[in-house]
């Protein structure tokens, strides 16, 4: 488990409470508004909002007197130029840092998300077809994982282990469709399927798994959960930010 994957079993348990009334559509709308909340909130709490206001009036005051500037003094322009860009960066010195901080509870559920809604395991007795690196290393699906994600079983894996005569098994833990050895990427986002042995000769498996659709109707790429949580998510921040007079 990486570090952001530590809120991931608080999601799953909410998730699975909200499965009981709303469909997936639903649920996913919900974690949009969610993430909006507690991102602009956090955001607002954690930045100097007064400082903020005040800036950009003054950055306001430049734009505007580089506006009605005639352009005949080349050293009075330099002039307001330099003011521009002074309070531009001044803002963006004050916001950055808040606004990277109030991101990472929305990444750490980004995150969640893309394993709990872009695919699921294949109902038994569905094909699937595996890839794996090295091309030339001998794997055999000898079953299925039952227990299974959105009513379906992950395949199970026999791969070569470290010497001739060693096997080993693979039974994916999530529907995710790649598998590898531990790269130190997973210090911070982890493989909720598993890794592969770092010693093993094989270093990567990819399950051509069915991806989740969320709604049923318009092109393929919109019936994921990607499009319709951040349009919620962008749609709902906007109206926080308007509403609670965020800068």
């Amino acid at each position: 488990m990486g570090l952001l994957d530590w809120p991931a079993p608080a999601f799953d348990t909410f998730d699975s409470l909200m499965a009981d009334a709303i469909g997936p559509f639903g649920r996913v709308l919900v974690w949009a508004l969610i993430c909006a909340v507690i991102s602009m909130l956090l955001y607002k709490a954690m930045s100097p909002q007064t400082r903020i206001k005040a800036i950009k009036e003054r950055l306001k005051e430049a734009c505007l007197a580089m506006a009605n500037d005639d352009g005949e003094d080349f050293a009075e322009g330099m002039k307001l130029a330099k003011a521009q860009l002074a309070q531009s960066l001044k803002l963006v010195g004050f916001v950055i840092g808040p606004a990277v901080a109030a991101s990472l509870p929305a990444l750490a559920l980004i995150i969640w998300l893309d394993g709990q809604y872009s695919y699921s395991c294949p109902v038994p007795g569905q094909h699937v077809s595996i890839s794996v690196q090295p091309e030339n290393a001998a794997i055999e699906q000898v079953g299925i994982n039952p227990v299974g994600f959105h009513d379906g079983a992950c395949p199970v894996v026999q791969v070569p282990g470290t010497t001739d005569s060693q096997t080993y098994l693979v039974a994916p833990a999530a529907a995710i469709p790649v598998i590898q050895q531990r790269q130190w990427w997973n210090f911070v986002i982890g493989n909720p399927a598993g890794y592969l042995p770092d010693d093993g000769p094989v270093t990567q498996l990819r399950f051509d798994l069915p991806t989740q659709q969320i709604i049923n109707t318009g092109p393929d790429w919109a019936r994921g959960w990607e499009l319709t949580f951040f349009l919620a998510l962008v749609l709902g921040s906007l109206a926080i930010k308007k509403g609670f007079r965020i800068e």
